[in-house]
């Protein structure tokens, strides 16, 4: 679960939407805050020197201008709106991470149960109708039984085998639920089911 939870965290494109939405707004902070700085703009001229005298011959000027940040209302209200943004992004986050480890946690669940009902339909049910289906065979060779119990004994391996194949589409809708919840393919490439029976006497594909 642990590996899963990181890989959804990593991969969720939603996820990374909203990761880079908190960062566009927590530049957006930085820009309200540096307007709290004096704004200094550095001229340079080679002019003349006009005053209240005779104009002077041309030299190189220099100046500094500075705008100093006096209206600090609007600029304060310009960093609360930011920093209300940055929160509203960041609580966005936390329940949308909240909610996908909750998918990640349900659909891994739910690949564990289909995975254990393969592995109880080839380890315990099919080998179990396979041999009611040879004893009957044996019986009915015999004339032990009719030839109504082969039949039923054979019915019902194959009403099992078609619920088997039945759960295993099921599996591989888990586990293509358990993909869409990380956002990316299964850590594990092992995580296949049994292999299938395609006939009643059990010969494997």
């Amino acid at each position: 679960m642990e590996s899963l939870r990181s890989n959804a965290l990593a991969q969720r494109p939603d996820l990374k939407a909203l990761e880079n939405r908190v960062k566009a707004e927590e530049n957006a902070l930085l820009l309200a805050l540096r307007d709290f700085y004096p704004d200094a703009e550095v001229t340079a001229a080679y002019d003349s020197i006009m005053g209240n005298g005779p104009a002077r011959d041309l030299a190189f000027q220099v100046g500094v201008r500075i705008n100093l940040p006096v209206r600090m209302g609007r600029r304060n209200g310009a960093v609360a709106e930011a920093r209300a943004k940055i929160a509203q992004r960041r609580a966005e986050l936390d329940g949308r991470v909240n909610q996908v480890q909750f998918q990640v946690q349900e659909a891994y669940e739910q690949l564990v149960e289909s995975e254990r009902i393969l592995v109880l339909y080839d380890k315990t049910i099919l080998p179990a109708a396979r041999e009611n289906v040879n004893a009957a065979q044996s019986a009915y060779t015999t004339g032990k039984t009719p030839f109504l119990s082969l039949i039923e004994a054979q019915r019902n391996l194959v009403s099992l085998r078609d619920r088997n194949y039945e759960a295993t589409a099921d599996y591989f809708r888990r586990v293509a639920n358990l993909e869409r919840a990380i956002g990316g393919p299964l850590p594990r490439p092992d995580m296949a089911p049994p292999p299938q029976e395609d006939s009643i006497n059990g010969r494997v594909d």
